[in-house]
């Protein structure tokens, strides 16, 4: 979950580096650094740990230190081995300090490997994992390898999920990468070439960019970059499309990230719906890889995800159950693995993921793919490693997400599972093509109401102001409302840092309700879905032990909204389709509320947004 960025050429300079890194700060900021190659044969390293405030303090140490520079390495990193000290901040080096590298994930053998090494005369500097490469690296070059051969030899001995990017003083024009289930792309400008674990941090640099393959190595040098396997066999670049500009990764006037891009869900849930039925009036998924005929064999679906993620694929299931008829299971990537699932050849597992590299859904899905299930994933980065190792691809089309927190990409996700599962009910002939239809086009009036709800921000926002000191949230709800209690529980937590729960609103008297007193704020899901009335009866129960109310209900409807202190209101919408809706004021009330409490919403301790090490 750290940020990558290199470049070389006649146009590459240190700004460079030090802007890119600031445009992957969402992916670790524990730190930062780059290494610098002069024109005199040596590496230069500069590094800042100051939490949050790295960046701005590697700008400054940075500062007019430009001249000479021909290639360079930049690092923002959240911390995995070691503790966020100097040392352990990256570039690192090898004992010459000719060598730089920065990683991106974890060497899963480094102790055995330092231990070798230091045993071989070098000298480690810091408690990473990341500086056994570095030392490897050495070694290999001393053995007469170009940095190129090795890294192959290097990767080979390398256990675990990373990516890095290497440098050599003595050859300094050429950087050399590689990576194995975590993100990295080369890019290609006027005059400078780039690599970067993240298209946005070398948007408006690069003109066109291609993706590497797991345990592939690319050589980039101002004049050419070239893509190997690692027996050295060449392979043909494969361009990605990017569809982003460069005012996409920026804030476009809004505080923050986070607000930005709450506010940029209609779009984003609009671009991921609309041109999904053909002619026909048949949903058509374009990236849907598995034959129509595979998919009516299917007899069972296991839904994977972490966090807000899971959550999204805990939507779908209801629907998938009910449009479909096909048993659906939900699982949590991370426990996925090693509780023995049953699989075969007639099961489909869907893994959601919105950078499509989080490492224990992957993992999910290599196992899902080794027991023979057929595999598809939702992500909402084009070319991902999870897309491209799956049976088939589902892309969200919410444009990139910065802040850590997910909000627009859970409801792209939430909109893309509910047109794969349109999409199954289509080829199984378990709905009537007008049933589709008619949801699919309530599908795209979301959008539209999605707007309604985000006029009410400034209402939410006094509603959070006012709670400022609560200390103890509860969030409930029943069915589809399950899922979107257990999401604004998360984000409250991800971004205020204060005790939040979900449940599922039948369960508060199995032993949740023992915690309602006059000092809880309840959040209450009660719009219009299958199971109001029950959901209005639990209300009542915590409301009568003093508990303050705050509701999330169908505008207008008054006999739910006299039973809250508070009341959010949502356009109406398909039950199934509810909780698209439903989330926003949470997400929002969460923002307002860290807000309020002076936090830093993009950036949440502790957190980042791409979770590549298990």
């Amino acid at each position: 979950m750290c940020g990558i960025i290199g470049s070389t050429g006649e146009a590459a300079t240190l700004n460079d580096l030090v802007e890119g890194l600031a445009r992957l700060e969402y992916r670790g900021y524990d730190s930062a650094g780059v290494a610098v190659a002069r024109a005199d044969g040596t590496l230069e390293r500069i590094r800042a740990v100051d939490g949050t405030g790295s960046l701005r303090l590697l700008a400054e140490l940075a500062k007019d230190r430009s001249d000479g520079y021909i290639a360079g390495l930049g690092h923002t990193r959240w911390a995995t081995h070691g503790r966020v000290t100097t040392d352990n901040a990256h570039p690192h080096m090898d004992c010459s300090g000719e060598v730089g590298v920065v990683h991106n994930g974890i060497v899963e053998n480094f102790r055995e490997l330092k231990e070798e090494l230091e045993q071989a005369g070098h000298v480690f500097s810091s408690q990473t994992d990341t500086e056994v490469i570095a030392h490897l690296l050495e070694s290999y070059l001393k053995d007469g390898l170009s940095l190129k051969d090795a890294v192959m030899s290097s990767v080979a001995r390398l256990r675990g999920a990373m990516s890095f990017v290497a440098i050599n003083a003595k050859d300094p024009k050429v950087m050399v990468a590689t990576k194995r289930m975590a993100p990295l792309i080369v890019g290609k400008g006027d005059k400078a070439n780039f690599v970067a674990s993240d298209i946005p941090a070398i948007l408006g640099k690069a003109d066109v960019f291609y993706q590497i393959g797991d345990d592939q190595v690319v050589t980039v040098s101002p004049e050419a970059i070239e893509l190997f396997d690692l027996a050295g066999k060449p392979f043909e670049l494969k361009e990605i499309v990017v569809e982003w500009d460069l005012e996409a990764a920026a804030r476009g006037g809004f505080r923050d990230f986070m607000s930005k891009e709450i506010f940029e869900q209609p779009n984003a849930v609009r671009d991921s719906l609309v041109g999904r039925m053909n002619a026909k009036g048949e949903i058509a998924l374009d990236e849907m890889r598995l034959d129509p005929e595979e998919l009516r064999k299917i007899n069972k679906i296991f839904i994977v995800g972490c966090g807000t993620s899971y959550h999204a694929g805990m939507v779908a299931k209801y629907a998938v159950e009910h449009w479909t008829r096909i048993p659906t299971e939900l699982d949590i990537s991370s426990e996925f693995r090693y509780r023995d699932p049953v699989l075969d050849q007639q099961t489909l597992v869907i893994g959601v993921s919105q950078s499509g590299e989080t490492l224990d859904t992957m993992a999910a899905m290599n196992e899902a793919a080794l027991l023979g299930a057929k595999t598809l994933v939702v992500s909402n980065v084009m070319g991902s490693s999870m897309a491209r190792a799956a049976d088939a691809a589902l892309y969200t089309r919410a444009g990139p997400e910065i802040g850590v927190a997910a909000t627009k990409t859970h409801t792209a996700q939430i909109s893309a599972l509910m047109l794969l599962a349109l999409y199954l009910a289509q080829v199984r002939h378990s709905l009537y093509p007008s049933e589709i239809s008619d949801i699919y086009s309530e599908m795209l009036r979301l959008p539209d109401k999605i707007d309604e709800v985000l006029v009410g921000d400034a209402a939410i926002e006094e509603v959070a102001q006012s709670m400022a000191t609560v200390k103890k949230f509860y969030f409930i709800g029943r069915h589809v409302g399950y899922p979107v209690a257990l999401e604004g529980a998360l984000k409250l937590k991800e971004i205020s840092y204060l005790p939040a729960e979900g449940y599922p609103a039948g369960e508060l008297k199995h032993g949740p309700i023992a915690m309602i007193d006059s000092d809880a704020v309840v959040f209450g899901i009660v719009t219009r879905t299958r199971l109001w009335e029950k959901m209005i009866s639990n209300i009542e129960e915590v409301r009568v032990r003093g508990a303050k109310i705050v509701l999330i209900a169908n505008n207008g409807d008054v006999e739910s909204i006299s039973l809250g202190d508070a009341v959010f209101e949502v356009p109406q919408t398909h039950p199934l389709l509810a909780p698209i809706l439903d989330v926003i004021p949470l997400q929002l009330f969460a923002y307002h509320l860290a807000v309020a409490l002076g936090h830093d919403v993009d950036r949440p301790r502790n957190l980042a947004k791409t979770v590549t090490v298990e």
